[in-house]
């Protein structure tokens, strides 16, 4: 019997060990949904309007090997109509699992009502995503009655690639 819990500690020892020593990738996919409440502030200007929100949420991958699965986000953006076209700017920064963090900016135009189409670009992190670049498309959906006057509700479909720097 003491043999036995001897071989079976190191069994467990061993494939933990290879589990804790699992290292983080190089780069990857970016496909996320993220889900947004914020509240805004509106600024009328005649027939125009300037918005500015800051909104948080959770972002869930396609894949839950991705770093950005499980993760939370805040999004700061402004928003301008201007002669009836919608246009956006904005940071993201996603908090991961671990504690690090990712840092991107996108920028969007409207493409009908609650719909912004555009691009996003990573542009740096904390902890094992220091330096890491990349970006792609996104595509956002805000519902069309939110759950209290003042406030936005919607996701974001987030699409592309990553890379970490290859000295990590």
């Amino acid at each position: 019997m003491k043999t036995f819990m001897i071989v079976l500690t190191i069994l467990l020892a061993a494939t933990t060990g290879f589990v804790f020593a699992e290292e983080t990738p190089k780069e990857g996919a970016i496909s996320i949904t993220t889900s947004y409440n914020s509240p805004y502030t509106a600024m009328r200007m005649g027939k125009d309007l300037q918005l500015t929100f800051d909104a948080f949420g959770v972002a869930v991958a396609d894949s839950e090997l991705s770093p950005f699965h499980h993760s939370s986000v805040r999004i700061l953006g402004s928003g301008l109509v201007l002669k009836g076209a919608y246009t956006e700017v904005g940071s993201i920064v996603w908090t991961l699992t671990d504690g690090s963090q990712v840092f991107g900016t996108y920028e969007g135009k409207g493409v009908g009502a609650g719909k912004l189409k555009g691009s996003c670009n990573l542009i740096g992190g904390t902890g094992k995503f220091a330096g890491i670049t990349g970006g792609g498309d996104i595509e956002r959906f805000n519902v069309p009655k939110p759950a209290m006057k003042g406030t936005v509700q919607g996701y974001t479909k987030y699409t592309g690639n990553w890379k970490l720097p290859s000295s990590q």
